[in-house]
């Protein structure tokens, strides 16, 4: 697989014990805080994130909907689930995802430990029920081995949440040419500088779209719909005024995870910018910040360039 192709740590080998052709792994126990323990657990992780038997019928891993080689995303205008179900939302890049403090669309879910519980026991996706799912998991001797080095347990929901965890917050990187040009300094008059520039500074994307993640992990209403059939935060918080709002997403190899919104509704980043440039569809709960603006062919081009700069160098042929 080329899923590792992004993780910088190098494994540290298991030790492997067999005896009477069952296979287990050597007790040795480590300090929590050991790089040892912490890459144990990444790869454990790892594992569980591309194994189907999370799922109800042995068919659906977090990989299916979380590619690596698109950026942790599918691909999809809503991600396809057990028995072909079609999900409710567009799968979101999990790229440096450790930076959020609110996850899914709506920010129902405050940790990644939690988050992990929802697309299993979701009916569109993974469809399990935790009841079931883990004494069919822990019958895995890895998996029940591992939680046993690790936390001194038997496989459950505590090791398998920590371990997801660790391995998604260990999806990180920034790699990209507009890292490369920043961190060597500006170049004046390039397409990345006058790209940069108006996202910074004439339309200042950066309000939203701010520090080294390119989000400040709010939420707004983008003015994508008149009426919106997904109600976004309002489920949530059942505040009218949440109504259409959906956390704004990281910008991160934001040029290889088409398709965008919550629903996937735009196939291109060309067409999300024209809808900012048109100011959005009118709506009470639209941000004040999405106003329209004009740009030159020129300036579009210089934009569109820059936020496919945003392209970790390890998705550039």
């Amino acid at each position: 697989m080329n899923f590792k192709f992004w993780m910088t740590i190098a494994l540290i080998p298991v030790l492997i014990q067999c005896t009477n052709n069952n296979t287990k792994v050597e007790q040795k126990f480590e300090p929590l805080d050991s790089i040892a323990f912490n890459q144990t657990l990444i790869d454990l992780g790892e594992k569980l994130f591309f194994d189907p038997r999370l799922s109800i019928n042995n068919t659906v891993s977090c990989a299916s909907c979380h590619h690596p080689d698109k950026a942790f995303t599918d691909g999809k205008k809503r991600s396809i689930g057990i028995h072909q179900r079609v999900g409710k939302r567009n799968a979101p890049s999990l790229w440096n995802v450790k930076n959020q403090d609110l996850m899914m669309w709506d920010g129902g879910v405050r940790s990644l430990e939690h988050q992990a519980i929802v697309p299993l026991q979701d009916t569109n996706e993974m469809g399990v029920s935790i009841n079931d799912l883990f004494p069919k998991l822990a019958e895995i001797q890895y998996y029940d081995s591992l939680a046993k080095l690790l936390y001194d347990r038997s496989f459950d929901p505590f090791v398998l949440t920590r371990a997801l965890s660790a391995f998604q917050r260990n999806i990180y990187q920034e790699n990209s040419e507009y890292d490369e040009w920043k961190n060597k300094g500006v170049l004046k008059d390039s397409a990345l500088h006058r790209g940069y520039s108006l996202f910074n500074e004439k339309l200042n994307c950066a309000q939203c779209h701010s520090g080294s993640n390119f989000t400040n992990n709010s939420m707004q209403n983008k003015g994508l719909y008149v009426e919106y059939e997904d109600l976004g935060r309002f489920n949530i918080t059942l505040d009218s005024a949440d109504i259409g709002k959906f956390k704004v997403p990281t910008l991160r190899n934001v040029g290889i995870t088409a398709p965008y919104m919550h629903d996937g509704s735009f196939e291109s980043l060309y067409e999300v910018i024209m809808h900012y440039e048109k100011g959005g569809k009118s709506n009470p709960n639209k941000s004040e910040l999405i106003q329209p603006f004009v740009l030159t062919n020129q300036e579009r081009e210089d934009l569109l360039y820059f936020l496919n700069a945003l392209t970790d160098q390890r998705y550039v042929n």
